[in-house]
Order: C-alpha cells, then sequence, then structure tokens
C-alpha cells in the first residue's frame, strides 16, 4: 500500500506549462509543495471578463496539492487529474492551515470549493479529495457548497475520504449534482453529531432546489446522518447502481423525494443507528412502529394538488417515485446491536430561571432519567414501514418492484461497522460523545492506522458472492450496487451453460447521463467492435475492438468522444460487429 502523507520540508519551484490534452485548453499546475499553490493558480488564471482563462486545470499524478483557503468558483472550471502510473496514486488535494495554525477555510459549511457564479459549472474528476488538515488539527466540512442560479457540478472518478458533514449541498436554486463511477466514505462528523450531514443535501426547504441529481455506479460509506435529503423535490433524480454501506441514518430521507427512481443499489447496512423509544418520542427522527429501508412519507395534499418547493411546483398527485431492483440486508452485528440491546437510561439536567423580587436570578436544576428501549427487530429492520405502504395505496405516482431483502455475502471488513456500531453506542447511552477516541472527529476505523491519508490502492472491498441472490437482482439481470466491485464479464466456465447467440441490448439507462452501459452476447471466442456514432454516421468512440471469449460481456460508455471530450446532448447510435454480423442500436445522453 502506498501511503499519501506529506512532509513539508522542501520548497520547490512552481512552473505552469500550457498543454494540449483532449483538443482542450489545459493548463498543467505542475506540482510544488508551496501551500495554497492550487487554489491561488485557478482564482488568478481569469480572462477579462472574468470567466477562466483555461478550459481544464490538470494535476499531476502521485502528488499532494496542499490547499490553505477555498477555491471561489464563479464561471466554468474543470480539475482533472492526471492518470497514475503503476505504483502512484492520483491526484490529491488536501488542506492545511495557514501560518497561524489555524484553518483558513471560511464560510458555512466550509469546503475545497464555493461555488458563487450564477451558470456556473464545476467538474471535479479522477482526483482524491482529503477532508482532513495535513497536521490533522481540523478537516473540512464539506466538497463542495453551491451558492448561485443554474450551477452544475459533476464528480466523476473521485475518491471523498475524512470530510465532516456533506459532500454536497446547495442554498442556490435549480441546482445539477452529477456524482459518478466515485467512492465517498469515512465521513467524520464531530462529538456528538449523528443525525446530520451526507452525501447530498439540497431540494428546497431552508435549503436550495435541484434539477437534476445523479449518484450512479458510486460507493458511499460510512455516513454519520442521512445519505441523500430530498426535502421536496428535484426535476430529474436517478440514484442507480450504486452501494451504500454502513449509513447510520437512510439512504433516501423520508420526505420529499419526488421525481427520483431509486434502482439496481445494495443498501447494505443502511439505518445503522437502530431505532427506539426516544428516537420517536424525543429527537422525533422515527416515526411509531419504526421505518423501512424504503420510506416515502405521505404528502399533504392541497386544494390544487401542489405545493412549492422555492419556485418549482411539486404535483401531490403524481409524485413520480419509483424503487426497483434494489437489494438490502443487515448483517449479524448490526442485527445484533438492534436486539440485543437491553433497556436503558440516563440522568438529564435542565435549567430554568427565576427572577427574584430583590431583581437576582435564580438558577433551579432539574435532573430526571430518560429511559429508552430499541423497538423489536421487525420494526427495525424491514423494507417497507406502515406510512410508506400508505402512500404507496395512494395511488400517486409512488410505485416499487423487484426489491429484496438477501445477503450478498459481501466482503466489507467487519471492523467498519463494529466501530461505527461503537461510536453510536457512546452517543445512545446518554446523547454524548464521551468516549474516547469518539471525543473527537479522528475516530473511525482505518485499516492503515492513519487518520490524515488516503490509503491506495483502497483496501476497502464491497465485492460479493458472485452466486448470491445480488448477483443477478439488477434491471438487466447482473449484478446491483456499485460495478466496480463485481465482474460484469463472464468468460468461458465448463460448469455454466454459454449462451449460442450474437445479441446487442439496449443500453441501460437510457436516456443516460454521464455514464451508461452497454451489454452484449456472443456464442463463441470473437473479434468483435462496438462502436459509438452520431446521426450523421461520424464516428465518436470505439469501445471495444478485440477478441472476446464467449458469454456476456459489459461495456461503459462514459459520454466522451475518442479525444475524450463530453459529446453533447442528442441521440447515437451503437454498432456492434464480428465480421460477419452487425446489429445498430439507438440511445439518448440527456444533459
Amino acid at each position: 500500500m502506498v501511503r499519501l502523507l506529506s512532509k513539508i520540508t522542501t520548497i520547490f519551484v512552481c512552473v505552469l506549462i500550457p498543454v494540449s490534452i483532449a483538443a482542450q485548453d489545459t493548463l498543467l499546475i505542475s506540482w510544488a509543495e508551496t501551500p495554497g499553490l492550487f487554489e491561488s493558480t485557478i482564482q488568478a488564471d481569469t480572462s477579462a471578463d472574468g470567466s477562466q482563462a483555461h478550459d481544464v486545470y490538470l494535476l499531476e499524478a502521485n502528488k499532494i496539492y496542499l490547499q490553505r483557503t477555498q477555491l471561489n468558483v464563479n464561471s466554468h472550471v474543470n480539475i482533472t487529474g492526471q492518470t497514475p502510473g503503476d505504483g502512484e496514486f492520483p491526484a490529491t488535494v488536501q488542506p492545511m492551515p495557514g501560518a497561524d495554525g489555524l484553518s483558513g477555510f471560511t464560510e458555512w459549511p466550509n469546503g475545497n470549493f464555493q461555488v458563487y457564479g450564477d451558470g456556473a459549472n464545476l467538474t471535479l474528476r479522477n482526483l482524491i479529495l482529503n477532508g482532513a488538515s495535513i497536521d490533522q488539527g481540523f478537516n473540512l466540512g464539506s466538497v463542495v457548497t453551491a451558492r448561485g442560479d443554474l450551477q452544475k457540478i459533476v464528480m466523476d472518478n473521485v475518491v471523498a475520504s475524512h470530510y465532516v458533514t456533506f459532500t454536497f449541498s446547495t442554498f442556490g436554486t435549480s441546482t445539477d449534482f452529477h456524482l459518478v463511477n466515485s467512492v465517498v466514505k469515512a465521513f467524520t462528523n464531530g462529538p456528538g453529531g449523528q443525525y446530520f450531514g451526507g452525501l447530498s443535501w439540497g431540494g428546497g426547504s431552508w435549503m436550495g432546489t435541484i434539477d437534476t441529481l445523479v449518484v450512479q455506479y458510486s460507493t458511499i460509506h460510512n455516513v454519520i446522518g442521512e445519505c441523500i435529503v430530498v426535502y421536496g423535490q428535484v426535476d430529474h433524480g436517478l440514484v442507480d447502481h450504486n452501494t451504500f454501506a454502513n449509513i447510520v441514518m437512510g439512504v433516501m430521507w423520508y420526505r420529499g423525494q419526488n421525481n427520483v427512481t431509486v434502482s439496481n443499489n445494495l443498501f447494505y447496512n443502511t439505518k445503522s443507528h437502530g431505532q427506539s423509544t426516544y428516537d420517536i418520542s424525543g429527537w422525533g427522527v422515527w416515526h411509531p412502529g419504526g421505518q423501512g429501508q424504503m420510506s416515502v412519507m405521505p404528502e399533504r395534499t392541497h386544494a390544487d394538488s401542489t405545493l412549492m418547493v422555492g419556485a418549482d411546483v411539486a404535483d401531490h398527485m403524481n409524485r413520480n417515485i419509483n424503487y426497483h431492483h434494489n437489494v438490502w440486508w443487515h448483517d449479524e452485528h448490526l442485527t445484533g446491536f438492534m436486539e440485543g440491546t437491553d433497556p436503558w437510561s440516563w440522568e438529564a439536567s435542565s435549567s430554568s430561571f427565576d427572577t427574584l423580587a430583590d431583581g437576582t436570578i435564580d438558577t433551579i436544576v432539574t435532573t430526571v432519567t430518560v429511559h429508552d428501549t430499541m423497538l423489536a427487530l421487525a420494526h427495525q429492520s424491514k423494507w417497507n414501514d406502515d406510512s410508506t405502504l400508505v402512500t404507496l395505496d395512494q395511488g400517486r405516482g409512488v410505485s416499487q418492484s423487484n426489491n429484496i431483502n438477501s445477503d450478498p455475502g459481501i466482503n466489507l471488513d467487519d471492523q467498519y461497522i463494529i466501530t461505527q456500531l461503537a461510536r453510536t453506542w457512546d452517543f445512545r447511552d446518554n446523547l454524548t460523545s464521551d468516549t474516547p477516541p469518539f471525543d473527537t472527529q479522528w475516530w473511525q476505523y482505518e485499516p492503515d492506522g492513519s487518520h490524515i491519508s488516503i490509503e491506495w490502492p483502497m483496501s476497502l472491498d464491497m465485492s460479493y458472492d458472485p452466486t448470491s441472490a445480488a448477483a443477478t437482482a439488477s434491471a438487466t439481470g447482473g449484478p446491483v450496487g456499485d460495478p466496480r466491485w463485481m465482474q460484469s464479464t463472464v468468460g468461458i466456465d465448463n460448469d455454466v451453460n454459454v449462451p449460442k447467440e450474437f445479441a446487442l441490448k439496449q443500453n441501460y439507462p437510457n436516456p443516460f447521463n454521464p455514464t451508461t452501459d452497454i451489454s452484449f452476447t456472443i456464442g463463441q471466442t470473437s473479434d468483435i467492435n462496438l462502436t459509438i456514432y452520431n446521426l450523421l454516421g461520424q464516428k465518436v468512440r470505439v469501445l471495444e475492438n478485440a477478441s472476446r471469449q464467449a458469454g456476456t460481456h459489459t461495456l461503459r460508455w462514459d459520454g466522451r468522444d475518442q479525444m475524450g471530450q463530453d459529446v453533447s446532448t442528442g441521440v447515437y447510435l451503437y454498432t456492434l460487429t464480428n465480421g460477419t454480423k452487425s446489429i445498430t442500436k439507438k440511445m439518448a445522453l440527456m444533459k
């Protein structure tokens, strides 16, 4: 394993080299261990109209760029890391305190990026984002916050780790957020923090509104809070082919969710906080009878059947929420915690103040004993709750199908959930995090023992039993969850009946943005070619041109052409040929 540690000892000269990569105007920010080089270079590289002078800012692989202050984004910024070579790690961005030893990151939540400009785009690609400061003095609250109108944030092939609260949140209007092909993990929260934070928060209420929300082909692990919060609605939402593991609260917050499809995901140890009587009566985070993994509350119905969510209108009669082909499972550590925790109690004190006749103030402290007990396991570990069943029966566009409870036989290290449950109990026993190391933010289980480095390659392993029901539970008959953990290609196996056909399946999802999977079947080892064309017949991208064994194979298109540039919205053709036969199908890219 390569440990990403940085010693602040030597200062190198910064050299900025304009280069041409993928036919884009690219500025290579040559690495130097000068703190603040990363953000100051990009911030200063603007044209007269305030727009960025370069299309792409390229960071060197196998280097850590030390960031001292937030990067304010006012136009279009694309930050991409070089492809690492053998034995190298991806380009890494990590915070560092200022000369006074304090964090220079302002705003709330503080984070790497604050997007201010209306219509601004921020793309982060092929990077490691480490929220822990290099001296372990603090960690950032978030990766990126949207604060203007009509902004778009894309995180593609990113590892984000050691953040306190959010990966993404919006206080703007009509924000787009895409998280694809990424791993987000090791949320820290602060002492006593348990319900607040997660991958993506927005969609109305006190936060901003969202147009498009896409979370796809990604892994989200060890969230302390609600993972995805859509307070009211998004215009277009897709949560597809992700692995959610060890999530303290829900994958999707039980309110809102309008216009969201949740499909082909693996929910493993989600709602791992457990559900108790005080959670209902005291905190109000759960409802009587317990809440399921799919939990959607009935909406209020207005006279006009609509509700304003910021400037948007939510249609209560057609909520457009669909959960399908998801697999969920609670392992023996979590179910043991849920049903093996005896009733407990703690002393809680409250103060009141009384002004006496002489004007002095008398403080009255009242101490009471608070009792708590876990709900029955059947009320904690279930797919639907009573309120969701009512919602489904309303016939207002909320549906579910082909969701199963099945043990995937996952290879995830048990120590992650064991450590998380120990932290949860330290909070639960008296509503205070007062047992080391849970009285700090540096408590997560890390296989290499470091809280300020990102292990590379990651030892995180969420592959699972290929003979489990989860391995064939997706809408296309393949594995659910993040595809990175499972081999999509089936080769020759003497114990398997190899298909005797030449077939090309419809891509999934379709329409898509920004990635889609294309599956095909061949009956014998063949030289095959899979190419994407535009409607003018011009070649856009060759996905495969090689010999493949008999069986079913899946390739992914990331919406980029042969030069690595993003292609435009539209209809594309994809053609499979083996030299004698050819099949063509259509697909649509929607941005």
